[in-house]
């Protein structure tokens, strides 16, 4: 198998927490090099983890000719430049979801995939749990007979913020950065899983709400959709509700 040697675009909390070890301990994967716009990031982050290869420059790292695919863990507004950075390159790129942080960037990422031949993929790795893929086998064995509709449900409360500090409360609550609220950033796990277990979603719609009043995006969101396979789902997000409404769930009807 031939060794992937990632570039990495971020050097945040995700890459900390999540990437960064994994990345280097799995078999055939190696982290080359990465990128901040800040040095005190990119060089602490290549030291703590043993990367030989630091930039502040996105397109030195691109032009790394030891970098074979690029990791993208920045905020949502940032991946559609670095996705097509990497793909004009040539070098396949895994980004964190959401893909992007607008319709019309997923859409420019996608063209440029479709242009250069080279591929593009959102870190979706629920697919692989164990659980979710017992519960696909149990849909496809038929176990509780025919799917008759799917429901997602999930309420958390807000965060212990001071929510008059606009401009320091998290980027996932700014539209400009994230896209939208937290939606943005939660939902298209559950969504993504919606099509492995029913296939291809092909039409939606939905509403979207600001009913706490906390902060300027929308806290609320309710989407009625259908699959290929002609599958009617459903889902409710709430943002801010009380904790004794919390709940993260997919219930599937049969």
């Amino acid at each position: 198998m031939k060794q992937i040697n990632w570039g990495f675009i971020g050097c945040g909390e995700v890459s900390e927490q999540k990437s960064g070890a994994a990345f280097n301990e799995v078999a055939g994967s190696h982290v080359e090099a990465v990128f901040s716009r800040s040095v005190k990031k990119a060089r602490t982050y290549a030291n703590a983890h043993g990367i030989k290869n630091w930039y502040t420059d996105a397109q030195m790292l691109m032009d790394n000719p030891n970098v074979n695919a690029i990791y993208i863990a920045t905020p949502p507004s940032a991946h559609s430049t670095y996705a097509i950075m990497a793909m004009r390159a040539g070098k396949p790129c895994y980004i964190e979801k959401p893909l992007a942080a607008s319709y019309e960037d997923c859409v420019r990422i996608n063209r440029v995939s479709e242009q250069t031949g080279v591929p593009c993929f959102v870190a979706y790795y629920r697919r692989k749990l164990p659980y979710f893929n017992k519960v696909k086998e149990i849909v496809a064995q038929g176990t509780i007979g025919k799917v008759l509709t799917v429901q997602v449900r999930f309420a958390v409360p807000p965060r212990d913020l001071d929510y008059n500090l606009n401009d320091s409360l998290p980027w996932r609550l700014q539209s400009n950065i994230s896209g939208g609220g937290y939606f943005y950033d939660l939902a298209p796990h559950q969504i993504d899983l919606l099509q492995y277990f029913f296939g291809i979603i092909v039409k939606a719609h939905g509403y979207t709400a600001n009913r706490a009043g906390l902060y300027d995006v929308e806290d609320t969101v309710n989407a009625v959709f259908r699959f290929e396979n002609g599958l009617n789902g459903s889902g409710a997000w709430s943002f801010a509700s009380h904790e004794s409404a919390r709940e993260d769930s997919i219930e599937i009807f049969g």
